[in-house]
């Protein structure tokens, strides 16, 4: 599957979602996916950069690429995510 814009809009969307079932304990994340999670947060919140922000456009650019980069290596446990949900709203379709 090809991954496109809306692709990654699509997968930083179901990260908010898996990261709210996390909270709330519906959902346990695998740790390869807890490791780069952690390690872009820490990055996108350090002050010491590859690029500093101070710089126009490139300063933030490096910090979206390494956003996009990590989610594109958690995208098979975003999808896992989504067919969990999927599964769980059929079953409750089903039981109605």
């Amino acid at each position: 599957m090809a991954q496109g814009p809306m692709s990654v809009f699509s997968d930083l969307q179901t990260f908010v979602a898996m990261t709210r079932a996390i909270v709330k304990g519906k959902y346990k994340m695998p740790w390869k996916t807890v490791f780069w999670v952690v390690l872009c947060a820490v990055y996108f919140l350090s002050p010491i950069d590859a690029l500093p922000d101070i710089l126009p456009v490139l300063g933030f650019a490096d910090d979206g690429a390494f956003i996009v980069f990590v989610l594109l290596l958690i995208h098979q446990d975003l999808n896992h995510f989504r067919q969990i949900q999927q599964e769980k709203s059929t079953i409750i379709e089903a039981e109605i």
